[in-house]
């Protein structure tokens, strides 16, 4: 870690102090009246910030240099996505890998939905309602798991005329197969649904709308433990490619 980062993280006022002079500039005695810091604490950073370039006086008041401008942004930026990861710690948690994992700048205007000791199908009812609500013509989905529930919820996108392309895990499409073949032959011709068979197993749902999407982190058990909504755009065309590589190494089921 260099000097400068050790010095804004041993002090979160360091960077409350940089954000108001990123505002204008401002006297030691009004920076400690806008911020939780004393004035002794203000001059001290506030000499700290004129030795690394990041602020200059001038007339009793200080203001930010170039320089300072950027350690400001950059830090505040910095801080803004330990503050995603961390609020987003259920759903990174249970995704297998950095590949499944979307950036945490995606995340601003995401909903997430955990499932808790004293709720534990929460995700589940949020996947149904926010599905059910999908306003699109298509949708692209990963599943590694059957569930009648989300079957139900996917049938009323089908009587809306809304085609699905369904990826599953092989032995979880041939579950499927084994539970119910008649009507499991039935869906698949019905053209309503395309079924793939992924060869490899995965751990990760995915359901992509026109614009809007539901990421999906199950546990080994196969119990969905976090479920992520968005519609930000980024996330949306992540979401997307992802999906498309799993169908591409995937083989469609006719029947």
């Amino acid at each position: 870690m260099s000097d400068d980062a050790r010095f804004l993280a041993d002090s979160p006022d360091r960077l409350t102090l940089l954000l108001r002079l990123s505002e204008g500039a401002a006297s030691p005695s009004e920076l400690a009246a806008d911020g939780p810091s004393s004035r002794r604490s203000v001059q001290r950073n506030l000499a700290e910030f004129a030795d690394r370039g990041w602020v200059e006086g001038g007339g009793g008041t200080y203001r930010l240099t170039v320089t300072g401008a950027l350690v400001a942004e950059e830090h505040a930026a910095y801080v803004d996505a330990l503050d995603r990861i961390d609020a987003f710690a259920p759903l990174f948690r249970h995704l297998p890998d950095r590949e499944h994992a979307p950036d945490p700048a995606w995340l601003d205007d995401a909903d997430l939905t955990v499932a808790t000791d004293e709720d534990p199908q929460a995700p589940v009812h949020r996947y149904v309602t926010s599905v059910k609500r999908f306003d699109t013509n298509r949708v692209r989905m990963l599943s590694p798991v059957l569930s009648r529930l989300f079957h139900e919820a996917h049938a009323t996108l089908a009587l809306r005329g809304v085609h699905t392309e369904l990826v599953m895990p092989a032995s979880t499409a041939e579950r499927a197969r084994e539970r119910n073949p008649t009507e499991f032959a039935a869906v698949v011709r019905s053209g309503a649904l395309s079924l793939y068979r992924c060869p490899d197993a995965f751990r990760v749902g995915l359901v992509v709308g026109d614009d809007r999407l539901l990421l999906a982190a199950y546990d080994e058990e196969g119990q969905l433990r976090a479920l992520a909504e968005s519609d930000d755009s980024r996330f949306h065309a992540w979401a997307t490619e992802l999906f498309e590589r799993y169908r591409e190494r995937s083989e469609r089921v006719t029947g």
